[in-house]
């Protein structure tokens, strides 16, 4: 089965040759920007069922490990015993239609909220449903819903390293910075309520794949480049306006969370060794294959299967 999630999303970076990219990015890139940059309206355009809401998660934000387990268990979302975060909702304000958000996340956001208000808005878009708004206790900061991974983290604890990558690679997928709109389609394996194809047809170009686990007690963050070496200017996940942001597979010595890790294929005509999908691809629908199973060099003998693979139009 499918998770399919299909929407208008600010794009940052896969910009220019990106599998030749890999071979020489500098050790780090860019400067931080101020994080009212990144407003921008985002429209789930294949399900319809709510109104579209800001979902833009800067690169920055990820380099500063928000969701490290020593991070969450400073606030008591976690613990040394226990890894599963804590309900996003406060138990006796949860209606059909909305909570308020668990003290213990509030205090975390309100101790960086520079990196963790965004963080935030990416963790409920990825978490509950657009019909479902997550709001702070004093009313002034709100965060909707989109997509329903995990409807139960709303008063359940989010349990198990599984659901944690999961949400990870979705939180990564929706990297941006240069505050354009590109229409893309996540898909990988997780199974339903998103076991369908991408409902816009001409959405057919695989685009890049995301995965890692950004709850570890030593956080990973991995985009694996397109097929191509020529891949669509989309100004999304490593390269934008701030800079290069991600560090090669093979440089230790790079500052910065997100590694580009290399192809999901490959190029076999200049260098199939940067392949980092290690399982068969699988159809969603449509002819359209994704990646079930990515690798970095970085673990030698670690896949990770809770992963996500974008789609976007070809290039006009």
């Amino acid at each position: 089965m499918t998770t399919k999630l299909t929407h208008l999303v600010s794009q940052f970076g896969f910009a220019g040759a990106l599998l030749a990219s890999a071979m020489v990015l500098p050790a780090c890139g860019g400067e931080p920007v101020d994080v009212d940059d990144f407003e921008g309206e985002v429209d789930d355009a294949e399900q319809a069922i709510g109104p579209g809401g800001t979902n833009n998660l800067p690169p920055f934000a990820i380099d500063s490990d928000p969701l490290k387990r020593s991070v969450t268990n400073t606030h008591g979302i976690t613990s040394p015993t226990n890894p599963d975060p804590l309900p996003l909702c406060k138990g006796d304000t949860v209606t059909t239609t909305g909570c308020t958000l668990k003290p213990e996340w509030e205090a975390w956001m309100s101790a960086d909220g520079t990196n963790r208000a965004p963080v935030m808005k990416g963790i409920v878009k990825c978490a509950v449903s657009s019909s479902f708004t997550i709001s702070t206790n004093d009313g002034s900061q709100s965060f909707a819903g989109q997509w329903e991974l995990y409807g139960s983290w709303k008063t359940n604890r989010l349990n198990g390293e599984d659901k944690r990558e999961r949400v990870s690679a979705c939180l990564l997928s929706l990297l941006n910075g240069n505050n354009l709109t590109l229409n893309i389609c996540i898909i990988g394996p997780g199974g339903a309520p998103f076991d369908v194809p991408c409902g816009d047809s001409h959405t057919t170009l695989r685009e890049g794949g995301f995965f890692g686990n950004l709850f570890a007690t030593n956080p990973t963050a991995y985009v694996a480049g397109p097929d191509a070496a020529e891949p669509v200017d989309s100004g999304r996940a490593c390269f934008g306006s701030q800079g290069i942001y991600c560090c090669a597979e093979n440089d230790t010595n790079c500052n910065h969370r997100i590694v580009l890790t290399g192809a999901i294929l490959g190029s076999p005509d200049q260098n199939f060794a940067n392949k980092r999908c290690n399982a068969p691809l699988v159809d969603a629908g449509g002819g359209l294959l994704y990646c079930p199973s990515f690798f970095s060099t970085r673990e030698p003998n670690r896949s990770y299967t809770n992963v996500f693979t974008t789609f976007v139009p070809p290039a006009e």
